[in-house]
C-alpha cells in the first residue's frame, strides 16, 4: 500500500472533521447526516493514523483494497457536503449520501475484522480488544434510511397505486421539508438539477430526478388536500383566493411578473432567499417587484362577507404561516381528524383522499366518481369533480405511453379520444406535461395538426398549447419542426384551433431564437389575418403573438406589410377591449419609419392621445412612447400630436399620483395657472421647472407602469419645449 494513499485519507478526514465550524450545515437535513458521519470518521482516524507508520499493516494488499475503496468513499463524501447550498436538492443530497455513508460504514467494519483476524504483529491501538470497541462503536451509530423509503416510493408511482399519505409525510419529515414553500423550493431545486444533470447528458440521473419532481409533486398535493381539509369553514376557499406558497386564504394578495399571484409575506421571503423563478409556473422572473392586487382582493373581502367568514388577521396569519408545524405536527392532525370523523362527516372526497393519497387504480377511481353520482339524483355533478380527480391522482407513465400508442392509430376516433386526453392531463399540471413529453407525444401531435378531423387537429394543437408551459418542452416543439404545421392551422383550422395556435406560435416566441424563425415562416400574414378577422379570443391571441415577434427588428417590416397597422387602430376602440394589447404592437412598431407612416396615414394620432388621456396606466406608458417617436423622428406628425391637443393630457398624466403627492403638486405650483385656452396653451416660463417638481413629487405610490409613463410624458414634454417652445 502507497503510504500517500492513507496520507490523503487522513487528510480528507481531518478536512470533514474541520468542516463543522461551516454554516452550510447547520440546517437540516445535512446537519443529522455530517454528524452520522463524523461519528463514524472519528473512530476510524485513530486507526488509520497508527496504520501509517506499520509497514506490515500497509504492505497487506486485502487492507490495501479496503483502504482505497474507503478514500475514494471519503472524499466523494466530502465534495458532497462542500457542494451543498442552502437551496440544493435535499432529496438528491440524502440519496447520495446515504449510499456514501452506508459504503464508509461497510469498508470501516470489513478493515476492522480483516485487523481482528491478522496473524501480524500489531500496536497495542489496534489491539483485538481496542479493534472489538471500534467495531461496536461504529455498528450502533445512527444509520439513516431515508432512501429506501424514497425508493419505495418512486415504486410505487410507476405501478398502479402511488406512495402513500403516510410514506410521503415520513419523507417530508425525514428531508426537513416542513412547509409547502419548503416542498416547491425542493422542486425548483430539482429542476435546476435536472437541467444541469441534462446538459452533461447523464441520461440515468436525469431519469431518477424525474421520478424525485414526480415524488415532490405529490408531496405537494398530499399537503394542499390536508390543507383544504383543515378549513374551519364548511365553504370551500376558491381556488384563485389561495396563496400558492402559504395554501391560504390571501389577506394582502400581490402580483409578481410571471402574472401569477400571491400573499406578500411568503412571495417576499421566496425572493429573500435568492429565488427568482415564479413558484407556481416555474418561469424565470424578469424582476421581483411586487404588484397590489387591489381586485383579488376587493373579491376576497367580497367572499368573506358573503359567506361570513373571517378574513385571517395579517399579522397572526404570516407569524402562523412563515414559520409553519413541522411534518410531525402534520402527521398528527391527519390521525385527529380520522378520530374526529365518528362526530364529524367529512366530505366524501377529502375522506377518501385522506384515507389513500395517491394514486388507487383506475377502477376504484371511477368507482368514487359513480358513487358521487348516484347520490346526487336532482343535481348535475359537476364537470371540475372529475377534473379535480384527474388532478389529484395524475396519470402513471403506463397510462401515458398508452395514450401516446393510440396516437398512432389509424382510426380517427381512437386519435381523437387520445388527442383529447392528453389535452386535457397536459392542461392540469406541470408533473403530467413533463411525463407527456418523456414518452414522445410531441412529434406524433406535430404530425397530427395535418389531421383531416377538425377535432384531432384541435385537440393536437391544444395540447401542445398547454406543453409549452414547460421551456423544455418549447425546444422540443421547435425541434419537432412544429412552427408550420401550426402555421398551417392558423390558416385551415376551426376558430378554437387558429386561436390556440396563435397561443402556442406566442409562447415559442419567448424564446429570441424563435421569434426569427417564425417570422421567416410566414407566421405573420396569417397572424395579422386572425387579428383582422378572428374570434375576439383570437385577436387577443394574435396581437399577443405579434408583439412578441415584433421585438425581433427584422419582423417589424413584415406586420407593417401585412396591414397590421389597419386593424391594430381599429382595435384602439374601447368596444373591442384589446386597447393595452393594441398599442403595445403600435409602440413597438413606430420604432420603425414604416411603422410610423402606417400610424399616421390610418389615423392612429388621434387615438393614441385619447389612450394617453383616458387610457390605462400601461396604455399610457406605450401610447406616449409611440407619439414620442411620431414627433420625433417627423416634424409633420409633431404638428398633428399637438393639434390634437396632446399636451394638456400629457401634463395630466404627469399629475397622477397619490392625493398627498397631487397635495404637494399645488402647493409646489401656487401662483402658476398652468393652461391657457389657447396657444401657447401655457404662459409660465418657470412652468418647466414646476413639471420637473411634480415629476418627482409624483413619481412615488404610483403602479408599477406608471413611472415608464411619466418618463415618457417628460421626454415628450421636453421635445415640445426645445422645439415649439409652448411654455
Amino acid at each position: 500500500m502507497k503510504m500517500s494513499l492513507l496520507e490523503t485519507l487522513l487528510r480528507d478526514i481531518s478536512f470533514f472533521l474541520n468542516f463543522s465550524s461551516s454554516e452550510n450545515i447547520n440546517s437540516e437535513p445535512v446537519q443529522k447526516y455530517y454528524q452520522g458521519a463524523e461519528e463514524i470518521l472519528k473512530v476510524l482516524k485513530p486507526i488509520i493514523l497508527n496504520a501509517t507508520f506499520d509497514s506490515e499493516i500497509t504492505s497487506d494488499e486485502v487492507l490495501s483494497k479496503a483502504f482505497e475503496e474507503l478514500g475514494v468513499s471519503v472524499e466523494e463524501l466530502l465534495q458532497q457536503f462542500e457542494r451543498w447550498q442552502p437551496l440544493s436538492s435535499k432529496a438528491y443530497f440524502v440519496l447520495q449520501v446515504e449510499s456514501l455513508i452506508s459504503e464508509i460504514r461497510n469498508s470501516c467494519l470489513d478493515i476492522f475484522r480483516v485487523l481482528k483476524s491478522s496473524h501480524q504483529h500489531l500496536p497495542y491501538e489496534l489491539s483485538s480488544a481496542s479493534l472489538e470497541l471500534h467495531l461496536q462503536k461504529i455498528k450502533h451509530v445512527g444509520y439513516e434510511q431515508t432512501s429506501s423509503v424514497i425508493k419505495e416510493a418512486k415504486r410505487d408511482q410507476v405501478g398502479n397505486f402511488g406512495p402513500s399519505s403516510e410514506i410521503l409525510l415520513r419523507i417530508a419529515e425525514s428531508l426537513s421539508l416542513n412547509s409547502n414553500m419548503e416542498i416547491l423550493i425542493e422542486a425548483v431545486a430539482l429542476e435546476k438539477l435536472k437541467e444541469n444533470t441534462a446538459q452533461a447528458k447523464k441520461v440515468a440521473e436525469v431519469e431518477c430526478i424525474d421520478q424525485l419532481i414526480a415524488l415532490i409533486t405529490h408531496m405537494h398535493h398530499c399537503l394542499f388536500l390536508i390543507k383544504q381539509s383543515q378549513t374551519c369553514s364548511s365553504i370551500p376557499i376558491p381556488l384563485d383566493f389561495i396563496c400558492p406558497l402559504s395554501l391560504e386564504l390571501m389577506t394582502d394578495p400581490v402580483i409578481v411578473a410571471s402574472g401569477q399571484t400571491y400573499e406578500r409575506a411568503f412571495i417576499k421571503k421566496w425572493f429573500d432567499l435568492g429565488l427568482t423563478v415564479c413558484p407556481k409556473t416555474r418561469q424565470t422572473l424578469v424582476h421581483t417587484f411586487l404588484i397590489p392586487n387591489y381586485t383579488t382582493k376587493a373579491l376576497i373581502v367580497n367572499w368573506c362577507e358573503s359567506n361570513n367568514v373571517k378574513l385571517p388577521d395579517l399579522v397572526e396569519s404570516t407569524l402562523n404561516q412563515v414559520y409553519p408545524p413541522c411534518a410531525t405536527k402534520v402527521k398528527k392532525l391527519v390521525e385527529d381528524l380520522k378520530s374526529t370523523s365518528n362526530n364529524v362527516k367529512l366530505p366524501d372526497l377529502v375522506e377518501s383522499t385522506l384515507n389513500q393519497v395517491y394514486p388507487p387504480r383506475a377502477t376504484k377511481v371511477k368507482k368514487l366518481v359513480e358513487d358521487l353520482k348516484s347520490t346526487s339524483n336532482n343535481v348535475k355533478l359537476p364537470e371540475f369533480v372529475e377534473s379535480t380527480l384527474n388532478q389529484v391522482y395524475p396519470p402513471s407513465a403506463t397510462k401515458v405511453k398508452k395514450l401516446v400508442e393510440d396516437l398512432k392509430s389509424t382510426s380517427t376516433y381512437t386519435q381523437r379520444v387520445a388527442t383529447a386526453q392528453l389535452r386535457l392531463l397536459a392542461k392540469q399540471n406541470r408533473d403530467n406535461q413533463i411525463i407527456i413529453a418523456n414518452c414522445g407525444a410531441i412529434s406524433l401531435l406535430v404530425d397530427l395538426l395535418h389531421s383531416p378531423d377538425t377535432k384531432t387537429q384541435e385537440n393536437a394543437v391544444t395540447a401542445l398549447l398547454n406543453l409549452s408551459n414547460i421551456d423544455n418542452n418549447k425546444k422540443a416543439i421547435v425541434d419537432a419542426n412544429a412552427i408550420e404545421p401550426l402555421i398551417h392551422v392558423l390558416q385551415t383550422g376551426s376558430p378554437v384551433a387558429k386561436e390556440n395556435s396563435a397561443a402556442t406560435l406566442f409562447s415559442l416566441s419567448i424564446f429570441e431564437i424563435n421569434k426569427a424563425r417564425i417570422g421567416r415562416s410566414g407566421a405573420i400574414r396569417p397572424l395579422v389575418d386572425l387579428l383582422g378577422n378572428g374570434t375576439p379570443r383570437g385577436k387577443k391571441d394574435a396581437a399577443a403573438a405579434l408583439f412578441n415577434l415584433s421585438l425581433f427588428h427584422e419582423n417589424k417590416a413584415q406586420i407593417v406589410q401585412a396591414d397590421a397597422v389597419r386593424y391594430l387602430v381599429k382595435l384602439l376602440d374601447p368596444a373591442a377591449g384589446m386597447i393595452d394589447k393594441a398599442v403595445a404592437v403600435l409602440a413597438s412598431l413606430a420604432t420603425t419609419s414604416e411603422g410610423r407612416t402606417a400610424i399616421g396615414q390610418e389615423g392612429g394620432i388621434p387615438l393614441l392621445v385619447e389612450v394617453v388621456e383616458l387610457g390605462s396606466a400601461r396604455g399610457k406608458a406605450n401610447a406616449t412612447a409611440a407619439l414620442l417617436q411620431l414627433c420625433t423622428n417627423s416634424s409633420r406628425f409633431c404638428i398633428m400630436v399637438l393639434q390634437e391637443g396632446a399636451v394638456p393630457p400629457l401634463v395630466a398624466l404627469s399629475q397622477s399620483g397619490t392625493p398627498r403627492a397631487k397635495e404637494k403638486v399645488y402647493t409646489a405650483s401656487a401662483g402658476f395657472p398652468l393652461f391657457s385656452k389657447s396657444p401657447p396653451f401655457f404662459n409660465s416660463e418657470n412652468l418647466y421647472i414646476s413639471l420637473i417638481k411634480l415629476l418627482v413629487l409624483t413619481g412615488t405610490g404610483t403602479s408599477e407602469l406608471l413611472p415608464k409613463a411619466l418618463l415618457q410624458a417628460q421626454a415628450l414634454l421636453s421635445y415640445f419645449q426645445r422645439h415649439y417652445r409652448i411654455f
